[in-house]
C-alpha cells in the first residue's frame, strides 16, 4: 500500500522532547499530564508556576520564562490557549489577558509514550502459555460468530488482537534480555550458575507449551476455508463500522484502511502459526539458542572457577613423601597408593616399542620422549625454514631432452617432403602418429586461412592444393587414414 504524503510530514508535538530548553518543556507537559489524571483539564499560568516551584529544580523559575515556554508549546500544538471569559475592567487587564491552557490530544499521546519509554525496562515480562489457550478458545468461537451480536463480535475481535499482541510482545521483550552487552555481563557473573538451572527449566517448559499449542492453533487456522475467513472478517468489519467515530478519524479512505488492517491481523496470525517458516518455529529456534548459550556460559564459568584451584601444594607434598622413602620398595608401595588401580590413568603415545610383551614391567621399558603442545588457540608450531634446492642442472637436462625430441621430429617430417611438395597420396612409407599429427595441423591451418596458405612451426610458408573432391589413403604405422586428396606446396623447395 502506498504511503500518503500527509503521513510523512513532521510531527511538531514531539519537538519539545529534543528542543534546547527541553527540561522546562518536559516539566510543564508532565505537570499538565499529572493534573489531567486528576481531571484538572485547564490550568492558568499562576497554577502552573506554583506547581513547578514545588520542584527544587524550578525554584528560581520566573513567570516571564513560563509565559515564553507556554507560548512556544502552544505554537507546537501541545497546548491550546483559552482566553479567560471574565471581562476586563481596566486597560491593564485588557493588555495582560489571562489564558487557561489545556493539553491537546496529540500531546496526551506523546506524554503517554514518554512514560511508557521511561518504564520500558522496569516492566516484568514472562513467557506465559495462557495466551495460547485464549487464542485457541477464540478460534473455536470463530466458528459460531453467526449467532452473536455485532457488539459481541467486536469484543471477541479486540480480545483476540490483545492476546496476540501480548503473546508477541512478551516473548520479544523476554528473549531480548539475553542479547546485548547487559546479557553477556549477566551471564558471566558468578550468581548466574545458581540461576541457570531454573532458567533452563523455565525456557524448556515454554518450548513444550509452544510446540503443542502452536500446532493446534495452526491446525485450527488451516481448517478455515477461504469463504469462512472472508465471512469472519466481514462480520468483524461490520462490527467495527457500528462504533461511532469522531469526524477527525473519518478520512476519505478510513473504511478501506480498516478493512486492510483487519486482513493484516489475520494474515499475521497465519504467518505466526502456520507454514514451515512460521514465526512460532523461529521463536523455538531462538529459545533453543538461548538455552545453548546459557549452558555454554555456565560451563565456562565453572571452568574459570576451577582454573584457580592449583595442585601445587599437593604435588609438593607427594614429592616430599617420595624423597623421604627409606627404600625403593617403600616408594613402590607409595606409588601403588597414589597412582594405583584406584587412580589409574592410561596414556597412549605414537612410539615404537622394542617388544610387545604385556608382562614387561614399566621399570624395564626404556624411557620415551613425548612432546607436549600448549592448549592455547594462539599456539603455532615452529616451522623449519630451508632454502630452495638448486635444480638448474635438472632443468637444463630436461630442456636438452625436449629440444632433441623436437629435432628428431623435424627430421622425420622434413624427410617426407620431395622437391618442395608433400603429396599425401604419393607417400609410400608409413607415417608415425606424431608426424601425422603435424601434417593434419598444417592442412587444418591452410583450410582455415582465406588464401589457403600457412606457416609451419619451422618457419616455412606453404599453400594447399586440392584435387577435386576425391580422397586418398594415408598409410600410417597404426592404421590407414582416409582424407581429402590434397598436396602441400612449400616455397623454396621446403628447405628451412
Amino acid at each position: 500500500m502506498a504511503l500518503q504524503a500527509d503521513l510523512l510530514e513532521s510531527i511538531p508535538q514531539t519537538r519539545y522532547l529534543s528542543a534546547e530548553s527541553y527540561i522546562s518543556y518536559r516539566a510543564i507537559m508532565r505537570t499538565f499530564y499529572l493534573e489531567y489524571q486528576k481531571m484538572h483539564y485547564q490550568l492558568d499560568k499562576d497554577t502552573i508556576l506554583t506547581l513547578l516551584h514545588k520542584d527544587p529544580l524550578f525554584v528560581e523559575y520566573t513567570a516571564e520564562q513560563l509565559i515564553s515556554d507556554l507560548d512556544q508549546l502552544a505554537k507546537w500544538k501541545n497546548l491550546t490557549p483559552i482566553q479567560d471569559p471574565h471581562k476586563a475592567y481596566t486597560i491593564t487587564d485588557f493588555k495582560n489577558r489571562q489564558f487557561q491552557y489545556m493539553m491537546t490530544e496529540a500531546a496526551l499521546e506523546v506524554e503517554r509514550m514518554t512514560i511508557t519509554l521511561e518504564n520500558l525496562y522496569t516492566r516484568t515480562t514472562g513467557l506465559s502459555s495462557s495466551a495460547f489457550r485464549r487464542l485457541q478458545a477464540a478460534l473455536h468461537t470463530a466458528e459460531h460468530l453467526e449467532g452473536m451480536s455485532l457488539k459481541e463480535i467486536g469484543e471477541w475481535w479486540q480480545e483476540l488482537q490483545e492476546d496476540f499482541r501480548r503473546l508477541r510482545q512478551n516473548h520479544q521483550d523476554y528473549l531480548r534480555e539475553f542479547y546485548g552487552p547487559n546479557a553477556e555481563k549477566q551471564m558471566k557473573s558468578a550468581e548466574f550458575i545458581a540461576y541457570k538451572q531454573h532458567l533452563i527449566h523455565y525456557l524448556e517448559d515454554f518450548i513444550q507449551d509452544l510446540q503443542s499449542s502452536a500446532a493446534q492453533i495452526g491446525a485450527l487456522l488451516e481448517s478455515f476455508t477461504g469463504d469462512q475467513v472472508n465471512r469472519i472478517l466481514a462480520l468483524v468489519h461490520q462490527s467495527a463500522l457500528e462504533i461511532p467515530r469522531p469526524h477527525s478519524e473519518q478520512t476519505p479512505l478510513w473504511q478501506e484502511e480498516l478493512w486492510q488492517k483487519e486482513q493484516g491481523v489475520w494474515q499475521s496470525l497465519m504467518g505466526w502459526f502456520t507454514g514451515k517458516d512460521s514465526t512460532a518455529r523461529q521463536v523455538m529456534d531462538v529459545t533453543n539458542e538461548v538455552i545453548r548459550r546459557v549452558v555454554q556460559n555456565a560451563a565456562i564459568l565453572v571452568q574459570m572457577q576451577n582454573m584457580g584451584v592449583s595442585n601445587k601444594a599437593e604435588l609438593h607434598h607427594l614429592m616430599t613423601l617420595f624423597a623421604s622413602a627409606a627404600s625403593i620398595e617403600d616408594a613402590h608401595r607409595l606409588s601403588a597408593l597414589v597412582f594405583g588401580a584406584q587412580q589409574c590413568r592410561h596414556f597412549t603415545v605414537n612410539a615404537e616399542r622394542e617388544t610387545e610383551r604385556i608382562d614387561l614391567s614399566t621399570y624395564e621399558e626404556p624411557p620415551m620422549d613425548y612432546a607436549l603442545q600448549p592448549r592455547v588457540r594462539t599456539y603455532k608450531p615452529r616451522m623449519d625454514r630451508s632454502g630452495f634446492a638448486d635444480k638448474s642442472a635438472e632443468k637444463a637436462a630436461q630442456r636438452q631432452k625436449i629440444l632433441e625430441e623436437e629435432r628428431r621430429l623435424q627430421e622425420k617430417v622434413m624427410g617426407y617432403i620431395r622437391d618442395g611438395r608433400l603429396d599425401f597420396s604419393a607417400l609410400s612409407d608409413p607415417v608415425p602418429p606424431e608426424v601425422r599429427t603435424v601434417f593434419l595441423s598444417w592442412v587444418a591451418m591452410a583450410n582455415l586461412a582465406p588464401d589457403g596458405c600457412g606457416h609451419t612451426q619451422y618457419g616455412q610458408r606453404f599453400s594447399l592444393q586440392k584435387r577435386g573432391k576425391g580422397t586418398c589413403d594415408l598409410i600410417c604405422t597404426d592404421g590407414t587414414l582416409t582424407m581429402p586428396d590434397c598436396t602441400l606446396v612449400f616455397e623454396g623447395n621446403g628447405y628451412v
